[in-house]
């Protein structure tokens, strides 16, 4: 089984929109940004905060923009994260998972080495036999596991609360779970996948 983090394991979806939107305050493009992050969750903060600088704030992005945006943000939701509470239903639900010997990976778009202290930090690590962020895309991520172990597409399930989950689990052909949320459901109104509800508390 693949997972994506925020908005699936942890309720951290909303400290990402908020953290962008006061990251870009007092320029005047709040509802531009929130509106390019939520249609763009689970891609690298670094690609959208190139986006924004070029597109919205039209600046030159450099290592040194891309630094000073990275450092900020990091500041701002690391913390935030760590202490956030679980997705209602998750640790019931892989707890059983795990009873059952399923291989359960993380494939967010989270940095690596922030998805991998956090996951540390939060003593999650033997919920998950790995853990993957950016700068790889996720259906790359599948693909790059799948090489190792020898799983097949039919038998896999991708846990996703975001445009991006949903698009890499049809990009490499596995069934889709998707976590409801309000920000998105004008999304989940639009395509079809084959399970979803707002939480996991009644799956077992």
């Amino acid at each position: 089984m693949f997972f994506d983090f925020d908005g699936v394991v942890l309720e951290s979806g909303d400290i990402k929109t908020e953290a962008f939107i006061e990251l870009f305050a007092g320029l005047g493009i709040d509802e531009e940004v929130k509106e390019h992050h939520l249609s763009n969750q689970g891609i690298s903060r670094y690609e959208k905060f190139q986006w924004i600088t070029e597109n919205l704030l039209k600046r030159k992005y450099t290592e040194e923009v891309k630094e000073k945006l990275g450092d900020r943000f990091a500041s701002l939701v690391k913390q935030k994260v760590i202490a956030a509470p679980f997705v209602k239903g998750f640790s019931e639900m892989i707890e059983h998972i795990r009873k059952h010997d399923i291989y359960c990976v993380v494939a967010s778009g989270t940095p690596q080495s922030e998805l991998v202290s956090i996951v540390n930090e939060r003593r999650l690590n033997a919920w998950f036999d790995e853990v993957h962020g950016s700068p790889r895309k996720k259906d790359e991520i599948v693909k790059e596991v799948w090489e190792r172990k020898p799983f097949s597409p039919e038998k896999c399930l991708f846990f996703g609360d975001a445009s991006t989950d949903f698009e890499a689990a049809q990009n490499v052909n596995i069934d889709f779970f998707a976590r409801l949320t309000d920000d998105m459901s004008a999304y989940w109104s639009q395509v079809f996948y084959k399970y979803g509800q707002s939480d996991f508390s009644d799956l077992l």
